[in-house]
């Protein structure tokens, strides 16, 4: 059992040691042009005379429906009519193609472990007053013309909403740096459990008739309501490894249990939070934010009901016990953003 153990963790560390050399292998290879923007650069820059936003006030914080998000109801896809096959997308790590619905609208399907997670996280980030795709969670869907598929549990998200993307934006250099809006974001990250903190996740959109504004929103929440790396990811020179090293890479993608379990605020020193990330990167990204940023996103998050909640996962397809799981958990960790 002794030499078995050895072989395993062997294994590991050669996996860990090809993982982080080539980073083909961890899917920083593929093509990650947003969806608009097929065949365009993703590093186009914006109008430099175009206003830039990231946030708006939710007046109706209350109100807002978070079974069907931004779109709304009158927005979702209809599965009740088969849907017409465009073509395959090549963008991202996850399965995706294009269809377009009865009504003419076209859609971006994507199949796999993201679609429950990232329905639900841009209910909550909608809530709060950020801006989203108009992303719906489909359980059964006929699409037809020169491929069919039975496609099951997958994401429908709008691709002919009116935007076009003209870019990506980091963390670290955008309008927003050092402004309450950005902190609160990083705060909505840590809350999420958001790991894939790329820079190819956050897009900026433009209208696609006018020069303004700018909208700057993350594009891509489908690594979310999990756990942010393995025991793998606090061993140096690892801090950076796949979830899904231990073999359980579920774990990282809207998994109930794992998202419970992970540890929320790790400490506040010098008026400044530190969020428990096992991922190097992720912690570089979201950590030092301000205790009254922190404290302001939690008033923010605690004027949404625990039904609000819920209805955000029930729109993701969480079962009923995962719901709770989520809800009471979201619930505690708004309550000690709220005491910082």
């Amino acid at each position: 059992m002794i030499r078995i153990a050895k072989f395993r963790y062997a294994v590991v560390i050669t996996l860990a040691l090809l993982l982080t050399t080539f980073p083909a292998f961890t899917g920083a290879g593929a093509d990650s042009t947003p969806r608009h923007q097929q065949g365009k650069s993703k590093n186009a820059s914006p109008p430099a005379n175009a206003q830039s936003v990231l946030w708006q006030a939710p007046t109706d914080i209350e109100s807002r429906d978070l079974f069907y998000g931004a779109g709304g109801r009158a927005g979702a896809p209809d599965p009740s009519a088969p849907f017409t096959f465009v073509r395959h997308s090549t963008s991202g790590t996850q399965k995706k193609v294009i269809v377009e619905d009865k009504r003419g609208r076209e859609w971006t399907v994507k199949f796999g472990p993201e679609a429950r997670p990232e329905t639900t996280a841009t209910r909550i980030v909608w809530a709060v007053g950020y801006y989203v795709d108009q992303d719906y969670f489909v359980r059964q869907a006929s699409i037809v013309g020169k491929e069919n598929i039975d496609a099951r549990n997958v994401r429908f998200e709008r691709r002919d909403d009116g935007y076009e993307d003209v870019g990506n934006w980091k963390w670290d250099e955008n309008p927003f740096v050092g402004t309450r809006e950005l902190e609160g974001l990083k705060v909505l990250m840590a809350l999420l459990k958001n790991w894939d903190l790329k820079s190819k996740n956050n897009e900026v959109l433009c209208p696609k008739n006018a020069l303004s504004p700018r909208i700057y929103y993350v594009s891509d929440l489908g690594a979310t309501f999990g756990q942010t790396g393995t025991f793998m990811n606090s061993m140096p020179l690892f801090g950076n490894l796949p979830v899904g090293m231990s073999f359980s890479p579920e774990k990282g993608k809207g998994d109930a249990e794992a998202f419970r379990d992970e540890k929320f605020i790790k400490e506040v020193r010098g008026g400044k939070v530190t969020f428990y990330h096992r991922r190097s990167s992720g912690r570089d990204k979201i950590n030092g934010v301000p205790v009254e940023c922190a404290r302001w996103m939690g008033a923010l998050l605690g004027r949404l009901s625990d039904k609000q909640l819920a209805d955000a996962f029930c729109a993701g397809g969480f079962n009923q016990q995962e719901t709770q799981i989520y809800v009471r958990t979201l619930r505690e960790r708004i309550r000690q953003l709220q005491q910082l």
